[in-house]
């Protein structure tokens, strides 16, 4: 097995072989940077889901300084939402063996916040990135999961190919997939 220091490399290498737009950012000013590009012009409500980290907290602060419609998803949020244009995404790990993510939620809002949009970023940062299944599987399943929560695995944004064999993206999840990774621990 690979020393951690690998395990980004590793990860960034599997996101590009699988064509996600992948973005290194030594900080919360240069995601920011990075990121604002792809959200300034996005009419409706940005869906945030994820775990509640200080790059989370200070992405948001961002956001709201610059006037940004955003919605931070929570369990009991039952007011309904269509036409989502792009969502914002923090997991809980990446695996960097085959480049997948993996988020928690709570709820079905949760996961369809995830699903439903046309565009999705995950922004997550260096520290959370595991080796493999068995690593995730290594953590205490109490650590990950806490009552009713599912585990959402995505690898990639959603391809599925039709009856002649011609692939087609966004047909079950997000047909773009942006991730970018902290290189600063948090």
């Amino acid at each position: 097995m690979l020393e951690n220091r690998d395990f980004l490399k590793l990860f960034v290498t599997r996101l590009r072989e699988i064509d996600v737009d992948t973005h290194l950012c030594k900080n919360v000013d240069e995601l920011y940077d990075n990121l604002k590009g792809l959200v300034e012009n996005v009419e409706t409500p940005i869906p945030i889901v994820g775990n509640g980290t200080d790059y989370r907290r200070e992405l948001i602060k961002k956001m709201l300084k610059d006037g940004l419609k955003f919605r931070i998803m929570v369990p009991d949020l039952l007011e309904p939402f269509s036409d989502i244009e792009l969502s914002i995404g923090f997991p809980e790990y990446g695996l960097a063996n085959t480049g997948t993510l993996v988020y928690k939620a709570s709820s079905s809002i949760e996961e369809v916040s995830l699903y439903f949009p046309e565009k999705h970023i995950s922004i997550i940062s260096k520290d959370r990135i595991i080796y493999d299944l068995e690593d995730l599987e290594k953590l205490s399943v109490e650590n990950i999961l806490e009552r009713g929560e599912s585990l959402l695995l995505i690898t990639g944004s959603s391809s599925t190919a039709d009856i002649e064999g011609e692939i087609i993206r966004g047909v079950h999840g997000p047909r773009v997939l942006y991730v970018f990774v902290l290189e600063e621990a948090r």
